[in-house]
C-alpha cells in the first residue's frame, strides 16, 4: 500500500497529463490520508471561479470515492507531533508530518508525492520510503 499525497490531487485538477503514468501504478495499491482528502478538497472550494470550483470538486470526490482513504487518530497526531517537533530544528514539514504519521501508522510502504523535500526530511527521520513522480 503506497500513500497517495496531496500534490497527486493537485495534479489531477491543474495537471492531469503529469500523473497519468503513476495513476496506472497506484490503481491497485494507492490511498489517500483523511488529512489529503481535507487539503485537496479546501483547494477546491477555495477556487473562486464557480464553474471551476464545482468541475474541481466533481472531480476529486469522483477520484476519492474510488479509494480507501485512511484515518487520522490519536496515535497519528502523537506521531505526527514528534515527527514535526523532532523536524521543526532542521526544517519546518509543515502538515506532511500528518500524512508521514499516518502512513507509517497504518503500514504504508512509500509515500508518492511531488513535494520531495519535506518529504527527504522526513525519510531521513523515519525510513519511510518516498516515490517522486
Amino acid at each position: 500500500m503506497k500513500c497517495i499525497d496531496t500534490t497527486y490531487f493537485v495534479d489531477l485538477i491543474r495537471r492531469p497529463s503529469a500523473i497519468r503514468t503513476i495513476t496506472q501504478k497506484l490503481d491497485n495499491e494507492g490511498v489517500p490520508t483523511i488529512f489529503n482528502v481535507y487539503k485537496a478538497l479546501f483547494g477546491a472550494y477555495s477556487l473562486k471561479d464557480e464553474d471551476k470550483r464545482e468541475k474541481a470538486k466533481a472531480k476529486l470526490n469522483k477520484a476519492i470515492s474510488r479509494l480507501e482513504v485512511l484515518d487520522f487518530d490519536y496515535n497519528d497526531a502523537v506521531k505526527a507531533a514528534k515527527l514535526g517537533g523532532t523536524l521543526t530544528h532542521r526544517k519546518h514539514v509543515g502538515a506532511d508530518a500528518i500524512i508521514a504519521a499516518i502512513a507509517l501508522n497504518k503500514g504504508c510502504e512509500a509515500v508518492v508525492t511531488r513535494n520531495e523535500e519535506h518529504f527527504r526530511w522526513i525519510k531521513e527521520l523515519t525510513g519511510l520510503s518516498v516515490e517522486i513522480y
